[in-house]
C-alpha cells in the first residue's frame, strides 16, 4: 500500500518534469524564439520598457529588435502585434517594410561589382547606361550613392501615384527627363531616384534582374533568408500588416502600394535579425575588403571641400559622446526601420516596425545607449566630466 502511494505521488512529478524538459528543448530548437543573453539582462529589461513605452506613445502596433555585440546576437525578439485585426504577435521572423534601408542592399551590390572590377565608382553613370537622357551636368556612381547627384527626392504620396508601374525600368523612365535641381557634388539631398539609377545600372552590368543580383551576390552568400522584395500580390509567410496615419493622426491600414518598381530604394521586406547580419558585414574586412569599408565609413566631401554626413549608402556621424556611428534610417508607407553601428564597440542595433510616417524616428539611440553604458562606461564618464567643467 505504501508503495502504491509513493508511485501515485511520484508519477505526476515525473510527468511534469518531462513536459518542462520537452518545452525547453522545443524553445531551444525554435529559430523564432526570443534571444536574451543573461550577461545583458539589465540592459535588455530597460530597453524592453523603452520599446513598450514607445509602442504606446507612438501608436505603433508592432516591431522587432536585434542587438549584436562582436557578431553575437545578445537580444532579439518581436514586440507588439504584426496584425491588429488578427491579434497576431510580432516575432523575430515577422517581415516588415524597411523603406530606405533597402538601399543597404543596393550599395552592397554596387560595392561588390566594384570589388569585382565590373565598374568604377568614380566614372560617369553614362559610361554604363549610355541611353539615359543627358542632363546639364554629368554625375558619377559615387555621387549617386552619396546622394549628391542633383536629383529631386520622392514624396510619400508618389508611391500611390505610381502604383501602376510594373518594374524598376518603368520607374526610371517615368522620371528620366527631370532636370537636376542642383549641380552635382555641390549640395546634399536624399533622393530615392539615386538608388533606382544604381539598380538599373546593376541590371545593365549583371544582365539580370536587380532582385536576382541581390539574391545571388548578397543574400544567398550570407545565408539571409527573410529578406525579399515586397511583392504585392504574392503570399509571403510572416509578412506583417502595414499601417499608416491619416490626416488627423488616426491609425489606419496603409493604402495599397506596389513596391516592386522601387526595389533598390524602398521595396524590401526584412527582419531586425537580417538587417543586423547585413550591418555586421562592415564591422571588419571579410565579406568586403578594407577599401570598401572605408567607402561606407568616410563622409563624402563636396567639390567645395565641405563634408556631408553621408558616405556611400550610409549616414556617417558620431553620437553625443563622440563615438563613431554608422546609421541608416528607413521609412515608407506601412513600415519603418533603423540601423545603428558603433564600429569601435562592435555594437549593432536594428529595429523594424509596421508603421511608416514622418512623425518620428524609431528609438534606436535610446536602445544603443543602454548597451554602450556597459560596453564603454569610461567614455561616458570622461565626456560627462568635461561637460561639467
Amino acid at each position: 500500500m505504501k508503495k502504491k502511494i509513493v508511485l501515485k505521488t511520484f508519477l505526476p512529478l515525473v510527468a511534469f518534469l518531462m513536459v518542462f524538459t520537452s518545452c525547453q528543448k522545443t524553445n531551444k530548437q525554435t529559430k523564432n524564439a526570443p534571444i536574451y543573453k543573461k550577461k545583458y539582462k539589465e540592459e535588455i529589461l530597460k530597453s524592453r520598457d523603452d520599446l513598450r513605452s514607445y509602442l504606446i506613445s507612438s501608436s505603433v502596433p508592432g516591431m522587432s529588435v536585434c542587438v549584436s555585440i562582436d557578431g553575437e546576437i545578445v537580444w532579439s525578439e518581436g514586440i507588439g502585434v504584426a496584425s491588429k485585426e488578427l491579434k497576431a504577435p510580432a516575432t523575430r521572423e515577422t517581415k516588415f517594410r524597411i523603406g530606405n534601408a533597402s538601399e543597404i542592399l543596393t550599395s552592397y551590390l554596387i560595392a561588390k561589382l566594384h570589388e569585382q572590377g565590373k565598374l568604377d565608382l568614380t566614372h560617369s553613370f553614362y559610361k554604363y547606361v549610355p541611353n539615359f537622357p543627358k542632363k546639364k551636368y554629368d554625375f558619377t556612381l559615387l555621387e549617386l550613392g552619396s546622394s549628391v547627384s542633383g536629383f529631386r527626392d520622392m514624396k510619400m504620396e508618389d508611391l500611390v501615384k505610381y502604383k501602376d508601374l510594373k518594374n524598376l525600368k518603368e520607374y526610371v523612365q517615368k522620371l528620366e527627363n527631370d532636370t537636376l535641381v542642383y549641380e552635382p557634388d555641390t549640395y546634399f539631398n536624399d533622393s530615392e531616384y539615386n538608388y533606382a539609377l544604381l539598380g538599373i545600372l546593376a541590371e545593365n552590368i549583371g544582365n539580370e534582374k536587380f532582385s536576382k543580383l541581390v539574391k545571388n551576390q548578397i543574400l544567398d552568400t550570407l545565408n539571409i533568408e527573410n529578406t525579399l522584395i515586397d511583392y504585392q500580390h504574392v503570399i509571403i509567410p510572416n509578412r506583417s500588416e502595414t499601417y499608416y496615419r491619416d490626416f488627423i493622426a488616426r491609425l489606419i491600414k496603409a493604402p495599397e502600394v506596389n513596391m516592386l518598381p522601387f526595389a533598390p530604394t524602398l521595396g524590401y521586406l526584412s527582419t531586425a535579425d537580417d538587417l543586423n547580419q547585413l550591418a555586421q558585414q562592415i564591422l571588419t574586412p571579410g565579406f568586403f575588403n578594407q577599401e570598401t569599408l572605408d567607402l561606407f565609413y568616410n563622409k563624402h566631401r563636396l567639390s567645395g571641400g565641405q563634408e556631408v554626413l553621408r558616405s556611400f549608402g550610409w549616414i556617417s556621424t558620431t553620437d553625443r559622446f563622440n563615438r563613431k556611428l554608422i546609421a541608416k534610417l528607413g521609412t515608407t508607407i506601412g513600415g519603418s526601420s533603423a540601423v545603428g553601428i558603433f564600429p569601435d564597440q562592435k555594437l549593432v542595433v536594428t529595429l523594424c516596425s509596421n508603421l511608416g510616417d514622418d512623425i518620428g524616428e524609431l528609438p534606436i539611440a535610446k536602445i544603443a545607449d543602454k548597451f554602450l553604458e556597459k560596453l564603454d562606461p569610461m567614455k561616458e564618464m570622461n565626456e560627462e566630466k568635461k561637460s561639467s567643467k
